[in-house]
């Protein structure tokens, strides 16, 4: 709350769902959003305009009304809706899977600004991939000072054909993410791929894969594991939300923590007390925010079989391939372990392929890694696996291939693979011929589009969850 305060945040309701049935109009869209005023709130500026005589001139006159309200305003947007002010006729309109059908929407094109692109920042992800940044002369777009944007990888680079020097095009997509759209200075291009890690010094490697298009993307790397950019971030991800859940340990605190030694593995996180008296006499620390951040320490102990693997960091094995680990192998840490040593093949899981097979075989083929796993453990107390309920019933769902897409209102993307697991069905990354339902939410994109054209039933997150209640 302080710190919305002091951001000045605002909530601008854009529609009113139910009730204010005592408003002069009450089946008119915009008398309802007007009578919100009374009731202490603000709303999201329109206009009112008859359909009668409407022409695309008279449209666009109020197209640029709004846009120059919300400048004026400072509202960030990103397009305009046009929809029915009649709340009786918009419902008889019905609705598709994705949206109901009582209005248009009209997206702006991101705006570009032209700027000079000064250098490519290389920075070494946890897995070693080395992540281009471009750096550029600040531009202000929509009141923000950016300057700088990812270069996702060097396919991207060779494609724009960027090197420092050259006039570049730059937009915020969506009024958001920052986003190199063009060079204007085209063939001027020489290869700047480094020939050794800026961070440890080793040499690049540059990696060649397929993306689920057909697309051949190229990505530089660094094969030195005791990188140190790579170790920070191993211990950033350890400590993450996903993970192990500690508040306080930053990716600042861990670098800061690295560098004066008082880190070398996971296990020594659970033994910083030890340098307790060193870590309160710290700039920015103290008494009461190293006892905070103990707490949040010793709370992560408790955890379960799919927190500790997902902490692991094998590559590809995240919440969703934890989770199915976790029903295999019910639970047991040990058995898991034993199948990982030997000679499991876990190309008999669904959605386990041969590269996912291979990732947990080498990496508890490292005996530093079998150590670490072994070793970690005693460090925690393993929640009992509880038994879901859920998939021991009959559902519509059991067995079945979900995908969710677009932004939805009461799940986050982990949320929403968890309850699909529960449910005795796969969560599924793309929509195939395979798939059985697709979830959509607001601004869902070409996931859609692909379902749409397959046939695949579509439900909204309404519809979705009153099937499973």
């Amino acid at each position: 709350p302080k710190n919305c305060i002091g951001r000045c945040v605002r909530f601008l309701p854009f529609n009113v769902l139910e009730g204010m049935e005592d408003v002069p109009f009450p089946d008119s869209r915009a008398c309802k959003l007007e009578g919100l005023t009374h009731l202490g709130f603000g709303y999201c500026p329109f206009f009112s305009i008859s359909g009668t005589g409407l022409s695309k001139e008279y449209a666009e006159k109020f197209i640029q009304e709004l846009v120059s309200t919300a400048a004026n305003l400072h509202l960030p947007i990103d397009g305009i809706v046009m929809i029915f002010d009649s709340l009786s006729y918009s419902k008889s309109c019905g609705k598709t899977g994705h949206h109901y059908k009582d209005g248009l929407a009209y997206k702006f094109e991101d705006d570009t600004y032209e700027t000079f692109l000064r250098e490519i920042e290389w920075t070494p992800t946890r897995f070693g991939e080395i992540a281009p940044v471009g750096i550029f002369d600040t531009v202000e777009i929509d009141g923000c000072d950016v300057s700088r944007a990812s270069l996702h990888n060097l396919t991207f680079i060779k494609n724009l054909e960027l090197v420092p020097g050259c006039r570049i095009l730059v937009s915020k997509r969506n009024m958001i993410i920052p986003h190199i759209e063009d060079n204007l200075d085209r063939g001027r291009y020489t290869d700047i791929t480094p020939p050794v890690c800026p961070c440890c010094g080793s040499k690049t490697r540059t990696y060649s894969r397929k993306t689920s298009d057909g697309r051949t993307v190229e990505t530089l790397h660094c094969d030195n594991p005791q990188c140190d950019s790579q170790i920070t971030r191993r211990f950033v991800h350890f400590a993450s939300k996903k993970a192990m859940n500690i508040e306080g340990l930053s990716e600042a605190t861990l670098e800061k923590f690295l560098n004066l030694g008082y880190l070398h593995s996971f296990q020594d996180i659970y033994h910083l007390e030890e340098h307790r008296e060193d870590i309160v006499a710290l700039d920015g620390y103290g008494e009461k925010s190293f006892d905070r951040l103990w707490e949040s320490i010793n709370a992560s102990r408790r955890t379960s079989f799919v927190r500790y693997l997902v902490s692991m960091d094998i590559p590809m094995i995240g919440r969703t391939k934890s989770r199915i680990l976790d029903t295999v192998f019910s639970g047991n840490l040990t058995a898991f372990e034993q199948a990982a040593v030997g000679d499991y093949d876990f190309t008999q899981l669904e959605d386990f392929g041969e590269i996912l097979n291979h990732n947990i075989h080498s990496w508890f083929a490292d005996e530093a890694n079998l150590d670490l796993w072994k070793n970690l453990q005693n460090e925690f107390t393993f929640e009992q696996r509880k038994e879901e309920t859920i998939m021991t019933k009959e559902n519509k769902f059991t067995g079945c291939t979900i995908v969710a897409t677009g932004k939805l209102e009461h799940f986050t993307r982990d949320g929403i693979n968890d309850k699909i697991l529960e449910l005795g069905a796969k969560p599924g990354s793309s929509v195939t011929k395979k798939t059985d339902y697709l979830i959509c939410g607001e601004k869902a994109g070409s996931k859609l589009a692909k379902a749409q054209s397959l046939g695949i039933p579509i439900l909204t997150e309404a519809e979705f969850l009153e099937m499973i209640a």
